[in-house]
């Protein structure tokens, strides 16, 4: 079966056939493969990306003013990408691979 890659907005999208039964909003994360894409389903209870709690944590222990308390809690939020893109880079440059339990050790979970 062959399907073709479309452009919507700023975003390409890759049409799935109904018969694979999915549901709209599923979540799905990406992997390049060499031999193609590979999707894979991901739980939506399972945001690995979502730090809210522990930056939350971190600031209720610092004791910040009402005043910096929010503006900080947007500012370490916004650090989280370019964070995970380093470890990336970080990761692509060694060796060996990190376990998951490794990452997180390094990731402070």
């Amino acid at each position: 079966m062959l399907t073709k890659v479309r452009k919507q907005g700023n975003s390409l999208t890759l049409t799935v056939p109904s018969k694979f039964k999915l549901k709209e909003g599923m979540s799905m994360e990406p992997e390049l493969k060499a031999e193609g894409i590979f999707y894979r389903f991901v739980p939506d209870s399972t945001d690995i990306f979502d730090f809210d709690k522990d930056i939350l944590r971190d600031l209720l222990a610092e004791n910040l003013d009402p005043e910096t308390f929010l503006s900080e809690f947007e500012r370490r939020k916004n650090e989280i990408p370019t964070m995970i893109r380093q470890l990336a880079d970080q990761a692509k440059k060694q060796e060996n691979a990190m376990t998951r339990e490794e990452l997180a050790k390094e990731i402070g979970l």
